[in-house]
């Protein structure tokens, strides 16, 4: 970095200028003077040209003093280090110079060694803050490189509900999004389920592509509407209101932009889509009821046929006079059979049977039908939470037949709580096995890179799971964190190159993975008792072909 500073002298006396650029050349030939000047405006001109990281001021010069050079400089140079010198000690100097944020003032005849030792502390400040506009100017990059990712983490939290709303306005603003989203639609392509199975999963990969080209396409007219793939045929859209003139008039829009949608995807591939519309949001931290709703809307695609739109309310209308759970019941129970939560699924479930128990209409059939009806709710949640859907299925199919011929209310409770149990069981287990599956793919990423410079953000990266996430996760299933997995890794292999081969110490330690033979031998050592000399030397005594 010292080889970068360049230097400006200004005085009017030439010997003065001489003088200071002798003493640099044969103390500090690395720091490059890149001009002199005689004057102030003569230093202005120079210093907008070559843009010098340390200019010497002399106060006291004719046509434009120091100080007023100095405050000219200062104002479109405002990260250069100033010093100025003269030969008069008044203190009105001396204030006023301080006052243009001068690094330092130098009295003359300016002592060599002061003059010196104050270079060397401003060429350490300017590689101090070269390397940290560095640092910053490559953060940024890579947070530049995956704001794609932070987007598509950001909408998955919004119709998932977990996120706040002060952390969804920080979040947008980092981001970009300048007006906050109020409706959620969901797009789902049509025999997707056929259509996998036929095809290669480039096909399927490809086609997903362009159905989320058309939507974005047919979104453009919306400022500010996110698009993002949720599952492997869906797509979420959320919309802000903030270009209509009316906030009424977001069904009629949405309805609108729903068509464009099924027009656009009809018009770019061979398929087509379904688009359910939620019901506004109250604000950003109810989107995720919107989004289901979208979600359940566009489930009547089963009844009505695909490629069209489906709000809302033109589905629930038909079920609202025979609703017998509550919007804020079934997400309570729902969430927690998504989440795999046994004893808070038992606690809802039993509280809304419960009422369904105590209600006055006590007619069999109705109850049996209310019961199904939590059944079929139950078994959507635990889709949505992962578990098996042939398994799911073939648990509803069987509750059904179970409660058609159930006439004891009391095992009808029982039976039912059995199965609602047995769904969160099942999602709980697909979440164990696709977690084990992720940290099974993440040692093996680790055991096959070990000797680069790993870091948790890349590994988690590999498995498309979050650092803080998969810390947890990874300690949870592996019983050790992340860095003394790697450490055991790299030491089962350290150990067998010691027994086994005749490479240097300081080899080894590079070749899995520490650039510093010092501190591979300090972490040997802790892990082993031995120095990785002494190891080799005694054969490995403790060394039984252990993973330890």
């Amino acid at each position: 970095m010292s080889t970068e500073i360049k230097i400006l002298l200004v005085d009017d006396e030439p010997l003065e200028r001489q003088a200071m650029r002798f003493l640099l050349a044969r103390e500090r030939p690395h720091y490059q003077v890149a001009a002199e000047a005689g004057n102030g405006i003569e230093a202005v001109h120079l210093a907008a040209v070559l843009r010098p990281d340390i200019v010497f001021l002399d106060i006291k010069m004719p046509v434009m003093d120091g100080l007023t050079a100095g405050r000219e400089i200062r104002a479109f140079l405002p990260e250069a280090r100033l010093i100025f010198v003269t030969a008069y000690g008044e203190f009105d100097y001396a204030r006023e110079a301080i006052s243009l944020g001068a690094s330092k003032y130098l009295l003359k005849p300016v002592d060599g060694e002061e003059m010196l030792a104050l270079l060397d502390e401003l060429a350490g400040d300017i590689a101090a803050a070269r390397r940290h506009q560095q640092e910053t100017a490559r953060l940024k990059e890579a947070l530049e490189k995956m704001k794609p990712q932070i987007r598509l983490g950001f909408i998955m939290d919004l119709i998932n509900g977990n996120i706040t709303a002060a952390e969804a306005e920080s979040r947008a603003l980092f981001l970009g999004i300048t007006s906050l989203p109020r409706l959620a639609l969901l797009v789902d392509i049509d025999n997707f389920a056929s259509l996998a199975r036929e095809g290669s999963e480039i096909e399927r990969q490809l086609l997903k592509q362009r159905v989320r080209e058309s939507i974005e396409k047919a979104t453009a007219s919306w400022p500010g509407a996110l698009v993002a793939p949720v599952t492997r045929d869906e797509f979420a859209v959320l919309l802000p209101f903030s270009h209509l003139e009316k906030e009424c008039d977001h069904r009629r829009a949405a309805i609108q932009l729903g068509e464009a949608i099924c027009r656009q995807v009809r018009r770019d591939t061979e398929v087509t889509v379904t688009v359910g519309i939620g019901r506004p949001a109250e604000g950003v931290t109810d989107l995720a009821r919107s989004y289901a709703e979208a979600a359940a809307a566009a489930e009547f695609r089963l009844l009505y046929g695909g490629d069209q739109v489906i709000h809302a309310d033109d589905v629930a209308t038909r079920s609202r006079a025979r609703r017998s759970l509550t919007v804020q019941e079934e997400q309570e129970l729902t969430q927690a059979i998504r989440m795999g939560d046994r004893e808070l699924a038992y606690r809802q479930a039993s509280n809304i049977l419960m009422k369904l128990l105590l209600e006055q209409e006590r007619r069999p059939a109705l109850l049996k039908m209310k019961l199904l009806e939590l059944t079929a709710l139950a078994a959507n949640a635990a889709l949505e939470g992962g578990a098996d859907p042939e398994a799911v299925s073939n648990h509803t199919l069987a509750a059904s037949s179970e409660f058609l011929n159930l006439d004891n209310l009391a095992a009808m409770r029982q039976r039912l709580l059995e199965r609602l149990m047995d769904l969160v069981d099942q999602v709980a287990t697909s979440r164990e096995q696709r977690n084990s599956t992720l940290i099974d793919r993440a040692s093996k990423f680790i055991e096959a890179n070990f000797s680069q410079d790993l870091t948790l953000e890349e590994v988690a990266q590999q498995v498309y799971l979050s650092p803080c996430y998969f810390s947890r996760l990874f300690k949870q299933i592996k019983g050790q964190n992340f860095i003394d997995y790697l450490t055991r890794v790299r030491l089962k292999v350290a150990k067998e190159l010691l027994l086994n081969t005749d490479l240097p110490v300081a080899a080894i330690a590079e070749r899995v993975g520490y650039r510093d033979a010092r501190y591979f031998g300090q972490v040997f050592k802790k892990q082993e008792g031995y120095t990785p000399s002494m190891f080799r030397k005694i054969g490995g005594a403790k060394f039984e072909g252990s993973t330890g």
